[in-house]
């Protein structure tokens, strides 16, 4: 189907979730809410992105605009309601045939789904939404039927007694031919409980007009929206599940899904083991047979080597640690490229921030870091160095390839000559 835009309504508050922060930019599994809708849209094959902006509009498009090239923002300047957004759109849109609505705050709905949803939109729909039946709908909007036909969407505040016992909800998703789109919202009025243009009204002008409306069920799972704080962790689980899946897939193992958390954008190697109380976040890969955790913590910006061991109560972050090096114990490092082979000791600290400045530490291949050891950044450890338990090595104070040193602070080690 050509000419589809994908236009995602990201303008709201979002009061229920008691926050400063937009709704659509409260992270789930590390990234914003909004970062899967667009990820997913994207990977169904539709292009072009429109994005309503409204609360906080500057903050909402600069922190999109860090996650993706190309996408195009719309502001709401009064919060008149979902009908009153799209309005706002009119002008970017009228040569499109098509219009795919999304809310901002629907981040399961995946791109099969999109693309079901696609092939669904038959030549003579001017509209084909997505539904769910839910066993408990209380919180969404309702579908309303009459001889199997949609005829109406009606919000929950809006139901009778009787509609709403009704399972079938509203996603908040339509695909809109986009004429009769546009002709029906100049006609809608904001007389419902909140005084908003309401987009669902449209699907009750279209079934008045005689206008094929069709759906397409998927699951529940799927159409949870966030409202709350409650419903984010929910979602959480959700996105949690569909991650660990896919590092399986790629023939890595997890071996407590329960106690291990890891970020959307992780990547895993083949053989690869993480053991349970691990945390690994953000910008992360790691290689080929690696053992991780347990009680671990993998921060942003880590390119994990093969065959590296990062053991219990380790930390690191914005470090690229290269094949075979092992970190077993109780370390914080931070800012820094390790070679291979390299051993790091039990305790020891990388001092990375002066207070000013996250500085810059390399550590040599075959360096032996003994136990306890402080590095202070910047710093360089030479191939084959060692550095003695308990030493502090300050910076600037570059430790030479095959060097010993040992104390604090640290100093070389001078080998006596042999009498021999």
């Amino acid at each position: 189907m050509q000419n589809i835009t994908a236009v995602i309504l990201a303008a709201g508050k979002g009061v229920r979730m008691k926050s400063a922060l937009p709704k659509v930019l409260h992270k789930l599994c590390g990234k914003p809410l909004i970062y899967y809708i667009i990820k997913e849209v994207k990977k169904a094959g539709i292009e072009r992105v429109v994005i309503v902006i409204g609360n906080q509009a500057e903050l909402v498009k600069k922190t999109i605009n860090d996650l993706f090239e190309g996408i195009e923002f719309i502001e709401q300047k009064e919060l008149l309601g979902t009908g009153n957004a799209l309005v706002q759109a009119k002008n970017k849109l009228r040569k499109e045939d098509n219009i795919l609505v999304l809310p901002g705050d629907a981040p399961l709905i995946t791109a099969d789904s999109f693309k079901k949803l696609i092939a669904a939109h038959k030549q003579d729909n001017s509209c084909t939404l997505l539904s769910a039946y839910l066993a408990y709908p209380q919180g969404y909007g309702r579908i309303i039927r009459r001889d199997k036909k949609i005829i109406e969407i009606k919000e929950e505040r809006d139901v009778s007694c009787t509609e709403r016992k009704i399972k079938e909800v509203n996603s908040g998703v339509y695909l809109f031919k986009t004429k009769p789109l546009f002709k029906a919202l100049s006609k809608i009025s904001p007389d419902n409980k909140k005084k908003e243009y309401y987009l669902t009204d449209v699907i009750s002008l279209f079934a008045q007009q005689g206008l094929k409306i069709d759906s397409l069920s998927i699951s529940e799972k799927e159409i949870l929206g966030i409202n709350t704080r409650k419903e984010l962790a929910c979602a959480e689980k959700i996105m949690q599940t569909r991650i660990l899946e896919n590092i399986f897939k790629k023939g890595a193992s997890i071996i407590d899904p329960a106690t291990t958390y890891i970020a959307e954008g992780v990547r895993i190697g083949k053989d690869s083991v993480v053991y349970p109380f691990t945390f690994i976040e953000g910008n992360v890969k790691i290689s080929k047979g690696c053992q991780i955790g347990p009680f671990a913590r993998i921060r942003g910006d880590c390119l994990i080597g093969n065959n590296v061991v990062i053991g219990n109560f380790v930390e690191i972050v914005r470090c690229k640690v290269r094949d075979n090096s092992r970190i077993k114990h109780h370390s914080y490092l931070g800012d820094c490229l390790i070679g291979r082979n390299v051993n790091i000791g039990a305790g020891t600290i990388i001092a990375n921030y002066d207070g000013k400045n996250k500085n810059r530490t390399v550590i040599g291949e075959n360096a032996f870091i003994g136990s306890g050891t402080i590095l202070v950044a910047p710093v360089k450890i030479g191939k084959s160095a060692i550095t003695g338990a308990g030493s502090v090595v300050l910076k600037n104070r570059d430790v030479p390839d095959g060097a010993t040193v040992v104390g604090v602070p640290a100093r070389l080690l001078k080998r006596r000559k042999s009498n021999g």
